[in-house]
């Protein structure tokens, strides 16, 4: 029933996001603005933005590496089929896939490998709100509002990084509380316990500084990265954005993925994109062109890496059951 809640409430949100966007749209000038591109931009974006999620998966694998030493690139296989299934699954389920793909071929425990990707995930939509808040004040196409309540959520996101490198002080008391709850059965506690011991040992990664600090820098990295990436797609269109315009739309994109949402963000993403770049200069039009590319050629490299890393996962299960039969 949540499921199906979710999905519907996915789809109205699109489908009024995407009325609101699309109403009054020039369709002559998007399809002019999309043939004018310059393609060949589009295929260096593609080796680009690879690279940033072989970066990626470097940073996770710093994380993991408190448990087992793991290969960088078996990391970014498991990334890249996390993030397919984050663009055709409902609830960002690729992160199960990702945590699932692994623990099987590692042998570490799942709640172990989620609890870091929920680290990273978070630390990720911290860092998002501080680029967005930082680059505000480098722009100035947004009223004093938006200012204000952008700087509120980047003090509550310093908070909230604050929290995932303090909540595992916390982890004794929360084992004295469960110890003591009279309702639930000792074997019941054993397995709780079981549980938070491994989540909490995934939290503690990103707190040692042999790891917390090249997690950070590869962080940063990851996001200039990004940033180059939306400059050169706006190159692409014969259009302009400053690196702080770049931060500032995709902070403002990686935030909205938040919202329940279609596969591929549909809706919400091309509502994000008129919004932040129409006030720097962009027809809407383009701004429509622009975010139709950025989207299209996400899909197409999660799609290929994505693929490619389910077809190897899939021959390796094979291979192994016809083994043991």
């Amino acid at each position: 029933m949540r499921a199906r809640i979710f999905f519907w409430l996915a789809i109205l949100l699109a489908a009024l996001l995407l009325y609101l966007t699309l109403r009054g749209v020039d369709w002559s000038a998007f399809l002019r603005a999309l043939r004018g591109a310059n393609y060949l931009y589009i295929g260096l974006l593609f080796l680009w933005s690879s690279a940033s999620y072989l970066i990626r998966a470097t940073r996770w694998r710093v994380l993991l590496n408190s448990q087992k030493q793991i290969r960088t690139i078996l990391v970014f296989w498991a990334n890249m089929a996390g993030y397919l299934g984050n663009t055709v699954l409902p609830a960002r389920a690729g992160e199960l896939v990702r945590a699932g793909y692994i623990s099987r071929r590692e042998g570490i425990p799942i709640v172990f490998v989620l609890a870091t990707g929920l680290t990273e995930r978070l630390i990720d939509l911290a860092a998002l709100v501080i680029i967005g808040v930082t680059s505000l004040f480098f722009t100035e196409a947004f009223p004093d509002s938006v200012h204000a309540a952008l700087e509120k959520f980047g003090v509550i996101a310093v908070l909230g990084v604050i929290c995932i490198f303090l909540l595992p002080l916390f982890h004794g008391l929360i084992q004295r509380m469960l110890t003591g709850l009279p309702w639930l059965s000792q074997g019941w506690k054993g397995r709780v316990l079981q549980i938070i011991e491994q989540f909490v040992e995934g939290l503690k990664t990103i707190g040692r500084i042999e790891r917390g600090v090249p997690f950070l820098l590869f962080t940063a990295l990851i996001w200039l990265m990004d940033g180059i990436g939306t400059i050169v797609l706006a190159e692409a269109l014969h259009e302009s954005l400053s690196l702080a315009q770049s931060f500032l739309l995709i902070a403002a994109l990686g935030i909205s993925s938040a919202l329940p949402s279609t596969p591929g963000y549909l809706g919400v993403y091309q509502f994000v994109a008129v919004t932040v770049l129409v006030p720097f200069g962009f027809a809407r039009e383009a701004a429509l062109a622009f975010i139709t590319l950025l989207q299209a050629s996400n899909l197409l490299l999660v799609f290929v890496w994505g693929g490619m890393s389910l077809w190897r996962e899939a021959g390796k299960i094979i291979a192994s059951d016809q083994q043991l039969s």
